[in-house]
C-alpha cells in the first residue's frame, strides 16, 4: 500500500505532470493519479488525493456509483484493508466501497457493529474502572473505545439489536456443533459473533474447503462464540482453532498437516552418533566425580548462574567402557544402553518447592494418551496402568515460569546441551502407600512426525526419600533405581544410530510404595522445540 510519505516523495521526484481536468477547471497535479485510484488511494489517503488528484478520484467514484448499493466489494484490496482495521478507521469510504468485507450490506444490516469496536489494549477495562476515560480522554477514547463507550463518537458505530433473532441464531448454531450460549450483558456481542460464524460458514472461504474437513469443523463447547468475542481465538489458538473452528473461522486449520507443517529448519537435539558422546561427556565432566581444579567452565557457570550443586554421576548401564567410535545399528541393539543417575542434582529447598507446586497446581489421577481426534490431536483417558497422581507445571498456569521450575529446566539444558525449549512441561508425581505405576514406555509414536519430534530422553527427578519401595524398575535391563531426595535418573528412549527410532528396552515401571510417600518429577526431552508448537496445539 502506498503511504502518504511515499506519495509526497514521488510528487517531488516526478519530472513531468500529466494533468486531467474537469469542466470546472479542477485539475490533477500528479502523473500517477490514475494508478493510485486503481490502488485504492482515494479511500486510503483521501485528504492527499483530494488535493492532488481530485478529478481522477471523482471519475473513479462515478464509475462505481451505480453499483455501490450491491452487496459486494468494489476493490480487490477490500479484504486486506479490513484486516488492517480500515472498516473502523475509515468507515464512510469503506462502507461505500467494501460493503461485503465490512459486513454493511442491507441484507445483513442486523449485525451488531459494536462488536467490531474493540479495545486496543488488554488493560483498557482496568484503566476505565479507575476513571482514566475521564482523566485521560485523548488516549482512552481512541485506544479503549469499547471500555469507554466511545465507539459511536470515534468510529460512528451504533449498536444494533440482535435480541429478536436470538433463538433463530442459536438454533442455527446447532448445525455447526454444540448450541451456543448467549446470556447476560454480552448477549448482543455473542450473538453478533454467531451471526459472523453463519456468514463465514455460508461464505466462499468455507465452501472452498474439502467436505471431510467441514464435517470435522465444529464448535465443541457452548461458549465458543462468547470466547471468540473476548478474543480467545488469538489468545489461546491451541484450543480455539480446533475446538471452536466455526466461531474462530479456522476450519482450514482442522487438518493438522495444514496447521502444523514440519519445520524444515528445525534444529535436532540429537544427531546419529551424538547420544553416546553426550552420555560420555556428562560422566566425564560431573563435578562431584572430579576435583574442583578440573571443573569445566560450563560446569562453573552452571553452578554460579543456576545454583547447580556439585552432583556426582553413577553409571548403571553403558555400551562400553571405551568411548564410542562408530555409529552402528547392530551394535546399538547388541550392546547395553545408557542408564545413569545424578546424586545431589537438586537441593532440598528445590525439591520441597516442587512438591508444593504440585499442590498449588492440583494433583490429579494420572492419564494416558487416548484416541486420535478429528483435528489430529490425541485425547486422554484415565490410566489403567497405575494409580499415581500428577500435576502439570505448565506455562498455561504460569508454573513453568516460576523461579524453581525455570531454573531446573535450564540446569537440565546445560547438562544435556539441548535447549530448554525442547523440554515438555514438568509432570510432578505423587505416589502414596501402595500406589505404583505399571510398565510403560515414554516414546509416543505419533509425535515422530509432529513439529516437536519424538521424546528422545527422560530426566526423572526424585523429590523425597521413601522409607520402603517406590523404586524405578527397568525389567528388560534388570535395573532398579531407588528414590533419594535430590537424585535424578537419565535414560534415552531412542538409539544412538537412529534417534528417531524407539528403543524397546526402556519399558519401565514405578514399584509400589510400601512405607512413606514418593514425590518425583518427569522431564521429557524432545528432538525439536516443544514449547512453541505446544502453544499452537501442534504436539
Amino acid at each position: 500500500m502506498v503511504k502518504l510519505g511515499l506519495l509526497v516523495t514521488l510528487l517531488f521526484l516526478s519530472f513531468s505532470v500529466a494533468q486531467e481536468c474537469d469542466s470546472n477547471g479542477n485539475c490533477d497535479t500528479h502523473e500517477r493519479c490514475s494508478v493510485w485510484v486503481d490502488e485504492g488511494e482515494c479511500i486510503r489517503n483521501q485528504d492527499y488525493m483530494k488535493k492532488y488528484c481530485p478529478v481522477a478520484c471523482k471519475n473513479g467514484s462515478s464509475k462505481t456509483a451505480n453499483s455501490t448499493s450491491d452487496c459486494k466489494d468494489l476493490h480487490p484490496r477490500c479484504r486486506i484493508w479490513r484486516e488492517l482495521g480500515e472498516c473502523l478507521e475509515n468507515p464512510s469510504d469503506m462502507n461505500r466501497y467494501c460493503k461485503k468485507s465490512c459486513d454493511t450490506c442491507k441484507e445483513i444490516s442486523d449485525v451488531d457493529e459494536s462488536s467490531l469496536c474493540l479495545d486496543k489494549n488488554e488493560t483498557c477495562a482496568f484503566w476505565a474502572s479507575k476513571g482514566e476515560c475521564i482523566a485521560n480522554p485523548g488516549f482512552m477514547e481512541m485506544n479503549c473505545a469499547k471500555s469507554c463507550n466511545t465507539c459511536e463518537k470515534v468510529y460512528g458505530i451504533k449498536p444494533r439489536k440482535l435480541a429478536g433473532k436470538k433463538e433463530q441464531l442459536l438454533d442455527w448454531s446447532e448445525e455447526v456443533g454444540v448450541r451456543q450460549s448467549a446470556v447476560g450483558t454480552e448477549t448482543e456481542s455473542t450473538l453478533a459473533r454467531v451471526l459472523a460464524s453463519k456468514k463465514y460458514w455460508e461464505g466462499e472461504a468455507a465452501e472452498a474447503l474439502p467436505s471431510d474437513l467441514i464435517a470435522k469443523c465444529r464448535n465443541l463447547h457452548g461458549l465458543c462464540s462468547f470466547w471468540a468475542y473476548l478474543g480467545e481465538c488469538d489468545k489461546n489458538p491451541a484450543y480455539m482453532a480446533t475446538n471452536c473452528g466455526p466461531a474462530c473461522h479456522t476450519c482450514h486449520l482442522i487438518d493438522i498437516k495444514t496447521r502444523c507443517p514440519r519445520l524444515e529448519d528445525a534444529r535436532p537435539g540429537l544427531q546419529p552418533g551424538s547420544l553416546n558422546k553426550m552420555f560420555e561427556r556428562i560422566v566425564r565432566t560431573a563435578p562431584g566425580n572430579n576435583t574442583e581444579n578440573s571443573w569445566t567452565n560450563d560446569i562453573k557457570r552452571s553452578m554460579e548462574e543456576l545454583g547447580t550443586p556439585p552432583y556426582t554421576v553413577t553409571v548403571h548401564s553403558r555400551p562400553s567402557e571405551e568411548p564410542a567410535t562408530q555409529v552402528d545399528p547392530d551394535l546399538d541393539k547388541s550392546l547395553p544402553p545408557w542408564v545413569i543417575t545424578f546424586d545431589n542434582f537438586m537441593t532440598e529447598e528445590e525439591c520441597d518447592a516442587m512438591i508444593q507446586l504440585g499442590y498449588k497446581y492440583k494433583y490429579k489421577v494420572s492419564e494416558d494418551v487416548g484416541a486420535e481426534k478429528a483435528d489430529g490431536t490425541f485425547g486422554s483417558i484415565q490410566s489403567k496402568r497405575g494409580t499415581s497422581e500428577k500435576a502439570w507445571c505448565s506455562s498455561r498456569g504460569g508454573c513453568r515460569e516460576e523461579e524453581i521450575p525455570s531454573r531446573i529446566h535450564e540446569r537440565i539444558a546445560r547438562v544435556l546441551d539441548i535447549p530448554a525449549q525442547n523440554s515438555e512441561d514438568f509432570q510432578i508425581l505423587r505416589y502414596e502407600k501402595n500406589l505404583s505405576y505399571r510398565t510403560l514406555h515414554d516414546y509416543i509414536p505419533h509425535q515422530k512426525d509432529r513439529q516437536c519430534g519424538p521424546r528422545i530422553l527422560t530426566f526423572f527427578m526424585y523429590l523425597s526419600d521413601v522409607e520402603k519401595g517406590g523404586g524405578t524398575n527397568f525389567p528388560q535391563l534388570d535395573i532398579i533405581v531407588e528414590p533419594k531426595k535430590g537424585r535424578a535418573l537419565l535414560w534415552p528412549s531412542v538409539y544412538d544410530s537412529d534417534p528417531f527410532r524407539s528403543d524397546s528396552r526402556f519399558y519401565h515401571q514405578a514399584q509400589a510404595v510400601e512405607e512413606g510417600a514418593n514425590y518425583a518429577v518427569y522431564g521429557w526431552i524432545h528432538m525439536y522445540d516443544y514449547v512453541t508448537p505446544q502453544a499452537k496445539g501442534c504436539n
